[in-house]
């Protein structure tokens, strides 16, 4: 020590600060990379081992790696930090993972899950008592590799129906079922018939340019026209057959005259407007 002179002694301690200060840059830089490990491999005392993500036997995302001792033949899941598993997984693999060599390289295999974010499934109703599709629906989240869905899979009662359809329903491609239900103590119905005719010419019989069945509680009295079941009919203009729909005068009320045996009629006084040809 005594034979260094001082001009060596500061330019040794330059350079020993030179390269803490280059460590200290390298490693901010290694910090920002996932795959590149944070801690330096310091050569025979430690070693850099590939991290490889698989999931359903195909890799995933970008691979990394960690830093275990020399003479290492495990890496621990735990060592692996979160910010190197790619987005939309998460870790299966547990306990210490065994290194292999691939090409030429030690390497260490991960299995991940991808995380299930589910699909929305629409569920459409049908009314097996009155024979119609509901216009009322719920959506709900099932496991993206759902394919029927349950009665029980309803979290939410239907106002006014109970669902008696307790089988397995399919998933259409558009992710949809259909579920049958019928009304909770349905009110007593009759069957109404609406007659259209042309203006000023309501009572007779052969002007009559269109008719439609519908069922309406029993004390319903008076229709609306948005009420009113819709019609169309093709109509001769010329040599032309002239599509056209039958469109109400006015919004109503329209009186329902009752016939007896749950039956009852309605004439309205209606146009046609031309749809197409």
């Amino acid at each position: 020590m005594s034979n260094i002179s001082r001009r060596k002694f500061l330019k040794g301690a330059g350079a020993a600060a030179l390269a803490v200060a280059a460590a200290g840059m390298m490693a901010g830089c290694k910090a920002d990379t996932p795959d590149t490990p944070d801690t330096p491999v310091i050569p025979e005392v430690t070693k850099e081992v590939k991290v490889i993500f698989m999931c359903n036997g195909a890799t995933a995302g970008k691979d990394g790696s960690v830093v275990v001792k020399k003479d290492a033949k495990t890496v621990p899941v735990s060592m692996i930090k979160a910010e190197q598993i790619p987005q939309g997984y998460t870790v299966e693999s547990t306990g210490e993972l065994k290194i292999k060599e691939i090409d030429g390289k030690e390497c260490v295999l991960v299995t991940l899950k991808k995380i299930d974010t589910g699909k929305k499934v629409t569920v459409a109703f049908y009314d097996s008592v009155n024979k119609a599709m509901l216009s009322t629906t719920m959506t709900i989240t099932v496991a993206s590799d759902t394919e029927f869905v349950y009665k029980a899979d309803l979290k939410e009662a239907l106002p006014g129906y109970e669902i008696i359809d307790n089988g397995k329903n399919q998933i259409s491609k558009n992710n949809r079922v259909v579920m049958e239900v019928k009304p909770v103590n349905p009110a007593k119905q009759k069957e109404v018939t609406v007659y259209y005719y042309q203006k000023g010419l309501e009572q007779i019989d052969s002007n009559c340019i269109g008719e439609a069945t519908m069922n309406v509680d029993m004390d319903v009295t008076f229709l609306y026209a948005d009420q009113l079941p819709k019609v169309s009919k093709e109509v001769w203009m010329g040599k032309d057959k002239i599509l056209a729909k039958v469109v109400p005068e006015g919004n109503g009320p329209f009186r329902i005259n009752y016939l007896g045996n749950n039956k009852g009629e309605v004439k309205v006084t209606a146009t046609l407007k031309y749809i197409k040809a």
